[in-house]
């Protein structure tokens, strides 16, 4: 992790140093919209040994994020740098992903057996990485130009609350809290008139470490030692392709 972290700060320090060198041009903003696909854990829908134990409830299994396919929002600044072709940029976005938990539901309900209705509620999980960087454009035809880019930074996480029901009565309630860890992108697109942007992109935002809280009933685990207790370190790694759509202002 430390060394994570003086790679990007190390990587922050040159962008920002390329910027001095372009202090004449003209910053670029372009807003933007994108569609995001899960890859790898997050979009696996149950994990590693599921369970059900008096100390972490119903435990989906190691690792799954059992993210759906989402949206976001964002903003997204551009300046050149250096070179002609060479742009520094810095990103923040909004994402946010639903989740399906039709295989965890499936496999308590074998868990349990028939005569127990057991059934989820979840929230959505939400992802904001701010990200800096370089991209490099290639003017393919006279309005058309292709770029590609690379991007370090941050991102501010959140796993969504976790609600589980037995018969109607609920038996376990987990909420997270916000989480902070580091992140990169890297992608292709295709700028049209210096305005339209469309673009194909793969982030990773690492593996955060939630944490929170979780309330059991103790009218269906019967032998925990307390009601409330700690969920601490948590692991769910994060990452995504993202189809990106944008207009330069």
């Amino acid at each position: 992790m430390k060394l994570c972290f003086v790679f990007h700060f190390i990587i922050i320090q040159i962008l920002c140093s390329f910027s001095l060198f372009a202090q004449q041009a003209p910053l670029k903003l372009t807003l933007f919209a994108n569609f995001t696909f899960p890859n790898g854990h997050f979009e696996e829908k149950i994990g590693d040994n599921p369970r059900i134990t008096n100390r972490f409830g119903f435990d989906y299994g190691k690792n799954a994020g059992l993210a759906n396919n989402g949206y976001g929002v964002g903003a997204e600044a551009s300046q050149q740098a250096l070179a002609k072709n060479l742009h520094w940029i810095i990103s923040a976005r909004f994402l946010s992903n639903s989740v399906d938990h039709s295989q965890i539901s499936s496999f308590f309900h074998n868990e349990l057996g028939d005569s127990v209705n057991v059934s989820f509620e979840n929230g959505k999980l939400m992802n904001i990485p701010i990200l800096t960087g370089f991209s490099y454009d290639y003017t393919l035809l006279p309005d058309v130009r292709i770029y590609a880019l690379l991007q370090g930074g941050l991102n501010i996480t959140r796993q969504p609350y976790r609600k589980v029901m037995i018969d109607g009565e609920v038996v376990e309630e987990t909420t997270f809290r916000t989480a902070l860890d580091f992140g990169f992108e890297v992608g292709f697109g295709v700028e049209i008139k210096n305005k339209y942007n469309v673009g194909i992109r793969y982030l990773n935002l690492s593996i955060p470490r939630y944490e929170g809280s979780r309330r059991l009933n103790e009218s269906f685990f019967t032998s925990i030692p307390k009601r409330v207790m700690n969920v601490d370190g948590d692991e769910r790694p994060i990452a995504m392709f993202v189809l990106f759509l944008g207009y330069s202002l």
